[in-house]
């Protein structure tokens, strides 16, 4: 098997035949498999199944073999698997620089584009206006703009930031997107029934309903038999806490900055994330157990079996991590593919266009190859406006308009689809997760779950569970043409190479400011001060933004310094104001986000550190007679 993440095999014996095939549901029907496998569910709901070769599939006495190995079948009909695909033998694994990696990942996803227009006559691209759904757009107008066509969702679902993207790609490329606006009805959980009916493996996303829609226009409107997406972008290129392990194990004079980063981004001290890296880096170096893993509020679905197995593949995942590390793989880069295998469980999908190829080039092997060979310590640097996926965003600039290959991810409309489901849809959703089906799953929906506003219908976590529950609750097999496997050549090709952008000017503040911001964040954390709007409208100001963005993670490499947002946005105003600038720290709260959240605006500008990922709207009830501890002095 390939290291491409759609392509699976699945093995049953039937008497002294060994019987193969990459569709799991045939192949169970064929073999007279009727019955779900507890550790199988177990292994798909806890989303580690890139564990080993060979594992227990949804169905009992099936196996499957996962990518990137080889299955070897004895004649005493044992069946041992081997890994083919290791890139951490590569001797450039983790030690490549910036500037290689970028230009290699810009080779290769132009490579992808002229194979996918090679083998397709029409390629619809689901374009949002992110960075990586219009990184792929890019790389396919670039080859064929004639045999292109861009769908975003319609229906007022995006955002204006995503609209304003979209617009200014359009008119660097001369190119139009089409919208497709959604019908009232079905909606996502008809939508879950109704593609898990035919998809290889169970699917499901926010954007089910949205995505069927899509891929039908695409197949029947604009007569396309391929459509390309840009999911995997931030499961393979955003920087998480796991580099932080890499850090501490091999450069630990890079921690300051990457601390101060992660704590922004988690809201928390630094002092904790570094500390959740030491007991990592610990476990795998065989001085500590290991860390204990908890389902969180997707056990409110679990049974007593259920979440015993669950935990169980948790910790068969996290063993088979720390081998893996051993032989030489960095954490961050086992992160980075364990998420990549995932990804063909929420793509798009439609019923009314089964055979329909799905292809996500940011997570082929190829692509994610130079992401694997970067430079621990070139995924934190220190430059003015960085960003998350910052060796994407490098890449990304010789196609796009640098305002939108750096501009700070802008988040979906997750949360309002969300709420529609748990107005419109929660009787639906509560028929198919309590029915028999989910029950032999393992799946028990408590009485306290039964209603909308309880906290798991807030997440996307049940989606995964539901989308288990109605791949199982089939009468029988359908057969579909399977999509095209989009696998890679095991070199890139010679390709015209533009240069990479020079960074911009560092903007660092004085270490003395930092010391002082420092010192305000400890008070605010001590005595909170209540917030006030300023009077008037702002926008958005890039030059303060980045200033008061290397303050604060600089700050927050101090070990009690607290990357919150209520202290740190007190903290920076408070710090401004002291600088003869007015400043307040807002009250407000983050679409698709419980819990309340802060920021800081002046009189002309707002500023939030922490890169929030969707729109922010101020606290209406608050007003400007509240007092202030960021009001500046008379």
């Amino acid at each position: 098997m390939p290291p491409v993440w759609r392509a699976e095999l699945h093995l049953a014996w039937d008497g002294a035949s060994l019987l193969i095939s990459s569709d799991l549901r045939t192949l169970a029907w064929a073999v007279g498999a009727r019955t779900p496998d507890p550790d199988g569910a177990a292994a798909f709901l806890s989303g580690e199944r890139w564990t080993r070769g060979l594992l227990p599939s949804l169905y009992r006495d099936v196996l499957t073999l996962q990518p990137g190995h080889t299955a070897v079948v004895r004649p005493d009909r044992t069946i041992r698997s081997e890994a083919t695909w290791a890139p951490h033998r590569d001797p450039a694994h983790a030690s490549q620089a910036l500037e290689t990696s970028t230009v290699q990942l810009r080779d290769r996803l132009d490579d992808l584009a002229d194979r996918i227009l090679t083998r397709h006559r029409r390629v619809a691209c689901l374009f949002s206006g992110g960075l990586d759904s219009t990184l792929v757009a890019a790389a396919l107008l670039r080859r064929a703009p004639e045999r292109v066509v861009l769908l975003n969702v319609g229906s007022d679902l995006g955002t204006p930031a995503e609209e304003r993207l979209r617009e200014r790609f359009l008119r660097q490329y001369g190119a139009r997107s089409e919208p497709v606006d959604l019908p009232d009805k079905p909606g996502l959980v008809a939508a879950l029934r109704d593609v898990n009916a035919m998809t290889a493996l169970p699917t499901g996303s926010p954007f089910a309903a949205a995505f069927e829609e899509i891929v039908a226009v695409a197949h029947a409107d604009f007569d396309c038999d391929a459509i390309a997406t840009g999911d995997g972008g931030d499961e393979v290129f955003a920087e998480r806490d796991e580099l932080l392990v890499d850090l501490l194990a091999r450069h630990p004079r890079a921690l300051p900055t990457a601390l101060g980063h992660q704590a922004l981004r988690t809201q928390q001290r630094g002092l904790g994330a570094l500390k959740h890296a030491h007991r990592t880096l610990r476990y795998l170096r065989g001085h500590a157990p290991a860390p204990g893993h908890t389902a969180g509020v997707l056990g409110t679905l679990f049974g007593d079996a259920l979440a015993e197995r669950f935990a169980s593949a948790r910790a068969r995942a996290l063993h088979a991590d720390r081998e893996r590390w051993l032989q030489g793989w960095t954490w961050s880069a086992l992160g980075s593919v364990r998420r990549a295998v995932a990804v063909p469980e929420w793509e798009p999908a439609s019923t009314q266009a089964p055979g329909m190829a799905v292809l996500s080039p940011l997570v082929d092997s190829q692509v994610i190859a130079p992401a694997l060979a970067l430079r621990r310590t070139a995924l934190q640097p220190s430059v003015a406006g960085f960003q998350p996926k910052w060796l994407l965003r490098q890449a990304a600039l010789a196609w796009l308009d640098p305002q939108v290959a750096l501009h700070p991810k802008i988040g979906s409309a997750d949360g309002t689809i969300l709420q529609a489901v748990r107005s419109d849809e929660h009787g639906d959703l509560l028929d198919l997760l309590g029915s028999t089906t989910a029950q032999q799953i393992g799946l028990r929906l408590p009485a306290e779950a039964e209603r909308p506003d309880h906290p798991l219908w807030h997440g996307e976590e049940w989606i995964r569970a539901a989308a288990l529950t109605a791949w199982f609750d089939q009468p029988a097999p359908r057969p579909h043409q399977p999509s095209v496997v989009l696998s890679s050549p095991p070199a890139p090709p010679a390709l015209e190479r533009p240069p990479l952008p020079a960074s911009r000017h560092r903007r660092r503040a004085a270490r003395r400011h930092v010391v002082a911001l420092a010192a305000l964040n400890i008070a605010h954390q001590l005595l909170p001060g209540t917030s006030v709007p300023p009077a008037r409208a702002t926008a958005a100001d890039p030059e303060l933004g980045e200033t008061l963005t290397d303050l604060a993670r600089r700050a927050c490499a101090f070990p009690l310094i607290s990357g919150a947002s209520q202290p740190m946005s007190q903290a920076l105003a408070h710090f401004l104001r002291l600088r003869g600038r007015r400043a307040t720290a807002v009250h407000g709260v983050q679409e698709g986000r419980p819990g309340p959240r802060y920021w800081v605006e002046t009189s002309t500008a707002h500023v939030d550190v922490h890169g929030a990922e969707t729109p922010l709207t101020r606290t209406p009830e608050m007003t400007d007679h509240h007092l202030s501890n960021s009001r500046p002095a008379r």
